[in-house]
């Protein structure tokens, strides 16, 4: 995602902790790099079960900057959806050589859950990425 602005990078990064502290978002700035987060524990209705970060580049143009990043959780989940998906397409490969289909039926059932928490997950996220996007798309000067 890219975010353009039409200030300077000093008072981006000032107004930038002035609405951070109203909107209980965290923001950490070093050398060219900014990351993004809600606070824990002050959102109801369990708006941070996920975290979600942004964490970006700031880039300073001659009329103003930007910054360019992406949303990350708080873990790897990418990384678990893989190394699961592996050991479920193993398993399932090695119960049907040995034709033990109580076995590819769990390999189903597992996939099944894999998919209902990946959801879960993405949806639960959906909420502090939109805060977190509109924060940031809302600090030009006005």
């Amino acid at each position: 995602m890219k975010f353009e602005y039409n200030r300077d990078r000093k008072s981006l990064l000032h107004v930038m902790g002035g609405k951070a502290k109203k909107k209980n978002m965290v923001v950490k700035e070093s050398n060219d790099s900014i990351e993004v987060s809600l606070v824990r524990g002050k959102f109801s209705s369990g708006m941070e079960a996920v975290p979600v970060t942004f964490k970006g580049k700031i880039s300073e143009k001659e009329e103003g900057c930007t910054i360019e990043g992406k949303f990350t959780f708080g873990f790897y989940l990418y990384t678990m959806i893989i190394v699961a998906a592996v050991l479920i397409v193993a398993r399932f490969s090695w119960s049907a050589y040995k034709a033990q289909t109580a076995n590819m039926i769990l390999c189903g059932i597992v996939t099944v859950l894999l998919l209902i928490v990946i959801a879960v997950v993405i949806t639960k996220a959906a909420k502090p990425k939109e805060a977190i996007t509109e924060f940031l798309k809302d600090l030009n000067v006005k």
